[in-house]
């Protein structure tokens, strides 16, 4: 029998699973299935949404101890692995199981999204009866999971570098964290949300080292014009907490004290309190000398910020921010992204709708808005058999936009990998040099090689979607 569906790429209204023959088993779901929550991890623009308890404990291996990344006092979190990328899954503890404070967590990890916080995905909060023995008799419990889920990011956290000696690094990258989290705890105060428990351990890094913050078990959200909060039931974790929380008073400086422990930290391996001059010195020897009136502002604002009067602390976060600018102008400091593109990619995201048996083809507009032709490679990173026909190499021409067409393979289902990495190489190409150009038409990727640092990498995916009008062939059942 025929089976119509209408959906858009990113939302189904059923789960489906796709066979040698289409689709054999559809059942009505209204939580996400594996392959949305797969879609997610591309598709930054997706809200979070509620999680099925049975998913995620299948893509942990049933929490195995094996898939472990994280623990703490009221967690415990776990690699997920899912066919096509990988997230984080916090396991709350019962000890935590507060309703009260999972809520107010939810409520503020839904209100994000800056490149400078943890990506929130979703969360479970599942009930389940479950038949006990109490007092001789067999009586019904409610057994509660209480789960969060984020993006993965394998490079670690800020107390590994601070801590790693090998791992150190050097100012520039140094300053861009520090900024990095300047940026996030600015966009969280805007929001309204005061963190209160900002420290190392809380601070992760992307593959490219952007500082993200995470951890909003302890947070508070703000009412509109509220300035602080007096309570009893203060966190934190000693060393980096605000001095204020004795008397149980949350303001938005409570985070500015975190802060400047976390850049002195930073800026000499220790917490405590500095000297300038003596900060100053230990920096003179390892780094240029036009980075050291930034490193002094930086001094300044650790140890303003750590002042133990919070009336005595920078005025608030945007203050702080607009202090570190005002360094790069006589720094020089690369800005977010480097130096210019070689070649501009649209879109960023290759789209192939998925047809069995069938070649699909996706345009890549490259733009070459330098004075010089571009070589090119595009390859796929994926280890293993891709569905995609690469790689493809090529020249565009000085200020010029060229389209290439990537193809995929013929597949006879639904691949299991429908998601792939994808990788741009440019270089300039010398004109005159005829050994140059032989080198990259006979063997490109030599000639790449031979370039060195003059190349510029471009990462971007590759992926299969479903059309939003599909007719799947089905058993009958």
């Amino acid at each position: 029998m025929q089976i119509y569906i209408s959906r858009s790429p990113l939302c189904w209204e059923l789960s489906w699973y796709i066979t040698d023959l289409g689709a054999q088993i559809m059942i009505p779901q209204g939580s996400i299935t594996q392959i949305e929550l797969e879609y997610m991890l591309i598709d930054e623009n997706l809200e979070p949404k509620a999680l099925p308890y049975p998913l995620l404990k299948k893509i942990t291996d049933n929490f195995s101890e094996k898939l472990v990344i994280g623990r703490g006092g009221f967690a415990v979190v776990y690699k997920g692995k899912l066919d096509n990328g990988t997230i984080a899954v916090k396991k709350l503890s019962n000890i935590y199981m507060q309703e009260e404070q999972f809520h107010r967590e939810v409520e503020c990890l839904m209100k994000v999204k800056h490149k400078n916080v943890l990506r929130f995905l979703g969360y479970c909060a599942d009930t389940q009866g479950n038949m006990a023995s109490y007092n001789g008799r067999m009586v019904m419990a409610d057994v509660q999971q209480r789960l969060l889920c984020f993006e993965y990011l394998p490079k670690g956290n800020l107390d590994d570098f601070i801590k790693d000696t090998s791992e150190e690094l050097e100012w520039r990258k140094r300053y861009q964290v520090i900024k990095g989290i300047c940026e996030g705890i600015n966009y969280l105060h805007q929001k309204n949300i005061v963190h209160l428990d900002l420290k190392p351990e809380n601070i992760l890094f992307d593959k490219d080292m952007m500082p993200k913050i995470t951890d909003f078990g302890i947070s508070r959200c703000f009412e509109e014009d509220q300035t602080r909060i007096i309570t009893k039931n203060v966190g934190g974790t000693l060393g980096y907490l605000a001095p204020e929380f004795y008397v149980g008073e949350i303001t938005h400086k409570f985070d500015l004290y975190s802060l400047g422990i976390i850049i002195m930290e930073m800026l000499t391996g220790k917490k405590g309190c500095h000297n300038i001059a003596n900060v100053c010195e230990s920096w003179s020897s390892n780094s240029d000398i036009l980075w050291w009136d930034q490193i002094r502002v930086c001094a300044e604002i650790g140890i303003e910020c750590s002042d133990l009067e919070p009336a005595k602390r920078p005025e608030n976060i945007k203050h702080i921010i607009d202090r570190l600018l005002s360094t790069e102008s006589s720094t020089h400091v690369i800005p977010a992204g480097g130096p210019k593109k070689l070649l501009v990619l649209h879109p960023p995201v290759l789209r192939f709708p998925f047809e069995a048996n069938k070649v699909i083809t996706c345009p890549l507009q490259l733009t070459n808005n330098t004075d010089k032709p571009i070589a090119f490679r595009l390859m796929d990173k994926s280890v293993g058999s891709s569905f995609l026909r690469l790689p493809l190499c090529g020249v565009v021409l000085p200020n010029t936009p060229y389209t290439l067409v990537v193809t995929t393979k013929t597949q006879e289902k639904w691949p299991r990998k429908w998601i792939t990495d994808v990788n741009l190489q440019g270089a300039s190409l010398i004109l005159g040099d005829d050994e140059h150009i032989k080198t990259f038409q006979s063997h490109p990727e030599q000639y790449f090689q031979q370039m060195g640092n003059a190349v510029q990498k471009v990462e971007l995916k590759g992926l299969y979607t479903v059309p939003q009008q599909v007719t799947i062939s089905t058993h009958e059942v």
